[in-house]
């Protein structure tokens, strides 16, 4: 007989579990609350005629996803532009070609050797990935088990640089210039509220080699790019990915509602889920499987308030992300740039702001004393560039992710504050790229509220939680919660999950795995 399983959550993890059991010959229902499926990484349109992703690179979608689930049938195409990354300095331009001998000179411009520093570094961290016998595949049961599996020989250091240790200690031991180290910073925070001084915090520089360590299929090259930068750009922004889920699930047979919110989860008498409630009043109990990729806390207030009462529940997270979207009439100038380079193949990366070490720091530590940081941390793209229809003709948008606009400081102080902490950051971009400002014919921004109210980003915190080894490494989002909603027939699929709140699509492949290996027979 047919199974039928019910994902709740239209976001790009639950469209790529929907593909992978409809693929194995599931019926597949996917609810989602929203009008349109993908999350922030669908469609949304900032102003008339330009729309795009929230997100902007797809440097850590996996590449083991694309390959199985056969995107390019449905039209997914990339891009790959000369230059992943540009970020400028104090006073250059670092410039991520793709060549590694223009990388490793630029590096060696900073500080003599640095190049070589710099290989060593990710070398160490590679051998440290591939030592925790961690692969994305399979989510650690605890940070203690993890250790006692490591080879004595690396457990103290696995320790000392990544549990105990910073990303500040890390750098400082590892690299001499401030370009570098602020080039590795940005890699390793990515918006969370964790000082880079913070015990832990190196451990965002784990992801890539234990990433590596897993790939089965690579075709982005993603995992040989130890910066991380744009290593493909898909045609239609990173929106096409979410096309392409959605055309190859309907052509799987998977049945796709949108506007369809879920108020609450039903089990009964034994704690197994019987039911799934809607807004609209429709109770579903015809599945055999169920799939949560909403933020853990979301999920939490769905369960009967008698649900294991002996199971402590996730905690809503705190975020600080803050969108701009800007209509320009041409490209600005772009400080330090090479000499002969034209600007479409310079702006066709995605650029950070983030100087040097001592601004990235301060940003982080305004964030995290509940202040909107006064030189905010930017991660930025110009998908028009290589995606034309994102924008009207002759015309372009800059896509900006802002961190450090904390979500705590309340609805009422962002409407209030949002348009100048805005200026302000485009105050930043200009310094970087000067002429921004003439340039800009529109504009639009969403502060924490507006992402959170927009997308179901709990606080504004993208990642759906922290990703320090407490967290990443203890069944997350905790492993009690885990194996217990598994044990009530609810298997968890979204950011908060395992391997974390990256834009991979594994979270859901591995939601989608566990029910195909290990199918439970649910109470009806």
């Amino acid at each position: 007989m047919t199974q039928h399983a019910v994902i709740v959550g239209g976001g790009h993890n639950g469209l790529v579990a929907a593909n992978y059991l409809a693929r194995a010959g599931w019926k597949v229902t996917v609810l989602e609350a929203r009008a349109s499926f993908g999350g922030v990484v669908g469609r949304y349109e900032y102003l008339p005629g330009y729309a795009a992703s929230i997100t902007n690179s797809p440097g850590s979608f996996d590449g083991t996803v694309l390959h199985e689930l056969e995107l390019h049938r449905w039209g997914l195409r990339f891009e790959r532009p000369e230059v992943t990354l540009l970020h400028p300095m104090r006073e250059s331009l670092f410039v991520g070609w793709r060549d590694p001998e223009a990388v490793a000179r630029q590096m060696d411009g900073y500080a003599p050797g640095e190049s070589r520093r710099h290989r060593q570094l990710v070398g160490r961290l590679d051998a440290l990935g591939a030592a925790a016998g961690v692969t994305f595949g399979q989510r650690p049961r605890s940070l203690a088990e993890t250790l006692a599996r490591l080879d004595p020989s690396w457990r103290d250091e696995f320790e000392r640089v990544l549990i105990a240790g910073s990303l500040t200690e890390l750098l400082d031991e590892s690299l001499e210039s401030d370009e570098v180290k602020s080039l590795m910073m940005m890699l390793a925070l990515n918006g969370q509220l964790v000082a880079p001084t913070a015990a832990g915090s190196a451990f965002g520089l784990l992801l890539r080699p234990i990433a590596r360590a897993s790939a089965t299929h690579d075709p982005l090259g993603s995992t040989s790019a130890p910066l991380r930068g744009s290593v493909g750009l898909p045609v239609g922004s990173m929106a096409a990915i979410v096309d392409a889920l959605v055309a190859s699930a309907h052509a799987r047979g998977v049945e796709l509602r949108p506007s369809a919110r879920v108020c609450a989860l039903t089990m009964n008498d034994d704690q197994d889920i019987t039911g799934i409630e809607l807004e609209s009043g429709e109770h579903i109990t015809d599945m055999d499987a169920v799939i949560v990729t909403l933020e853990p806390s979301q999920l939490a207030g769905l369960l009967p308030n008698a649900w294991r009462s002996d199971v402590e529940r996730p905690a809503a997270p705190t975020g600080s992300a803050f969108k701009i979207a800007l209509a320009l009439d041409g490209l600005p100038e772009i400080a330090h740039a090479p000499a002969g380079v034209p600007q479409e193949t310079l702006f066709a990366a995605q650029f950070r702001i983030g100087p040097d070490p001592g601004y990235i720091t301060r940003a982080v530590e305004d964030g995290i004393a509940g202040l909107p940081s006064e030189n905010p941390l930017i991660w930025g793209l110009v998908p028009s560039l290589t995606s034309p229809v994102v924008a009207p003709h002759g015309r372009h948008l800059m896509s900006l992710n802002v961190w450090h606009a904390p979500h705590a400081l309340g609805a009422a102080y962002w409407r209030q504050h949002g348009r100048e902490f805005a200026d302000r950051c485009i105050a930043q971009v200009d310094r970087a790229f000067p002429g921004l400002r003439d340039r800009i014919v529109d504009r639009v921004w969403l502060g924490p509220h507006d992402i959170e109210a927009e997308f179901g980003l709990t606080g504004s915190n993208i990642t759906h939680g922290d990703m320090l080894p407490v967290d990443m490494l203890n069944g997350r989002p905790g492993l009690a919660f885990a194996e217990a909603l598994e044990a009530s027939g609810v298997v968890l699929g979204g950011a908060g999950t395992w391997p974390g709140g990256y834009v991979t699509g594994v979270p859901g492949r591995n939601a989608a795995m566990s029910l195909l290996t290990n199918q439970k027979e649910f109470a009806q």
